[in-house]
């Protein structure tokens, strides 16, 4: 927003020698102002570009005085007077004014019920207009509307953006049903308001009924006002509003961070808003699903006698899958599995997962499809609401009906089974890779592994303790801290503690 009411302003810069009025000459026909041809001229265009940043800069650190006059209408003011007594009368420089730039004067609105098309094409340009300006104005709005909270420390409510839209659509309704343009939230004024002192809706009330007086009645006072005064006023707006902070986003940030803020400038600059704020969205969720698709991860775990749904299986590999599947993170969850070199059945725990679309479906049915084929099995336990409900939506529902298991179903052999904690001692890797954790012959012929002697608790979880009791681990002389604290105070003396002074 900053960088687009800059560029707004420098057609204050700029001459027509071909029209009366500088809105009605042509793009074609405007010149930049010059020190070799214009110098007098742009050297006071500059000056009142200069006295009206500096008195609002300035003048509101004035005791007393600079919290009773708004800055903004004490640089108009000052503007006007060194343009039209000093410059015109003394020094015989003129600079553009109002009255040579636009006209100002203009009557009361009448009330018109506008004429409805009915032809297609017209209906389908008034459509893509429609469309257009209320997402642009819409999103200038609530750009505003933020600003406005950043500069006041106010906190952001989502109902405060909503009326804000809602009663500017009404208004602009309004403004169709009387020949009027209709319009959004202005950055310009609304920072002007604020900078000098507005912190309520009135603010903005009676700047629009002062508006309409000036256009009907009082033109004349604003025709007198020169360009470049207000271009300066706008200038301290750009400055606040700009943020600033964005050139340490771009140095130190994220790349992601500082492609999107680029992306979204140009766009909106040499587009329009809309289309940035869109490019934008579009950029950042995409960068979101690439990090996302990273933050897949699983314990995996290799429990022996494992009794599910009443029969008894050597081996089963448990996976407990933990974040987001879906098309992004599919490829990750994909290699959690081996089809080759897995048991015969797997069990995988959503607890802590979530299957987000129709990618993260396929990909389970496809694990379980592939899995079939060798003669093994792939079963689901623990599958929240909303996993469960896209799984039935879109999956076979005779293999979901296999698949999906009870956990009260699977038990270790002599108790019951529980996904909370681990009391075998268990191996937990990650990246789909498997160990042996028994004294049994599992995985013997395979070279990647030696076997790892670790007792199994069959039911006697004493017998587990004893062994562990005669490690050498738990043989080793360590004194209490009691203890150590009494050794050390025999050696070092009394100890004592001291604050830390800065």
């Amino acid at each position: 927003l900053a960088i687009i009411i800059f560029m707004a302003q420098l057609p204050a810069f700029m001459k027509c020698t071909t029209q009366p009025l500088f809105v009605d000459c042509s793009v074609e026909d405007r010149q930049w102002l010059t020190f070799s041809e214009d110098t007098s001229q742009l050297i006071a265009t500059l000056f009142h570009v200069a006295i009206c940043m500096a008195i609002m800069k300035f003048y509101p650190k004035v005791p007393y005085v600079g919290r009773m006059v708004p800055s903004s209408l004490v640089a108009l003011l000052v503007g006007t007077f060194v343009e039209h007594v000093i410059f015109r009368k003394l020094l015989h420089i003129e600079t553009r004014t109002v009255e040579e730039t636009a006209e100002m004067s203009g009557d009361l609105p009448k009330f018109d019920w506008p004429q409805i098309p009915t032809d297609s094409d017209t209906v389908n340009t008034v459509l893509i207009y429609a469309v257009t300006l209320a997402a642009i104005g819409g999103v200038e709005s609530v750009l505003t509307l933020q600003a406005c909270n950043e500069i006041t420390d106010t906190v952001p409510k989502i109902s405060d953006s909503n009326q804000e839209l809602f009663a500017q659509g009404a208004a602009n309704l309004v403004c169709g049903i009387f020949r009027a343009m209709g319009g959004d939230a202005m950055i310009g004024q609304s920072t002007i308001n604020i900078m000098n002192g507005a912190r309520y809706r009135v603010s903005s009330t009676m700047s629009g009924v002062f508006m309409l007086l000036f256009v009907v009645g009082l033109s004349g006072f604003i025709e007198l006002l020169p360009i470049a005064t207000l271009t300066g006023v706008l200038f301290m707006v750009v400055l606040s509003t700009f943020q600033w902070k964005t050139f340490l986003i771009l140095r130190y940030g994220r790349l992601s961070d500082g492609a999107t803020i680029i992306i979204v400038t140009l766009m909106a600059v040499f587009l329009n808003l809309a289309v940035g704020i869109a490019a934008g969205i579009v950029f950042s969720a995409l960068v979101h699903a690439w990090d996302s698709a990273n933050h897949v991860d699983a314990d995996i775990v290799l429990r022996p006698d494992m009794i599910i749904n009443g029969e008894l299986y050597p081996l089963v590999k448990f996976v407990h899958v933990k974040g987001a599947i879906f098309f992004s993170s599919c490829s990750n969850f994909i290699n959690l599995f081996n089809v080759k070199e897995d048991p015969p059945v797997i069990v995988i725990d959503f607890k802590d997962a979530l299957i987000i679309d129709h990618s993260a479906v396929a990909a389970i049915q496809g694990i379980t499809h592939r899995f079939d084929k060798v003669g093994k099995r792939v079963l689901l336990i623990n599958l929240p609401q909303k996993s469960h409900g896209r799984l039935h939506r879109t999956g076979d529902h005779d293999v979901l009906s296999q698949q999906i298991t009870n956990p009260d179903e699977i038990q270790e052999s002599g108790r019951p089974f529980s996904t909370e904690g681990d009391d075998v001692p268990s191996t937990f890797l990650g990246g789909g890779a498997t160990l042996p954790t028994t004294t049994q012959d599992v995985g013997q012929d395979d070279e990647r592994f030696p076997i790892l002697h670790v007792p199994v608790v069959t039911g006697d979880e004493t017998n587990f303790g004893a062994e562990l009791a005669h490690l050498p681990l738990f043989d080793a002389q360590v004194d209490r801290v009691d203890d150590e604290l009494s050794s050390i105070a025999r050696d070092q003396g009394d100890l004592s503690i001291h604050e830390k002074r800065s």
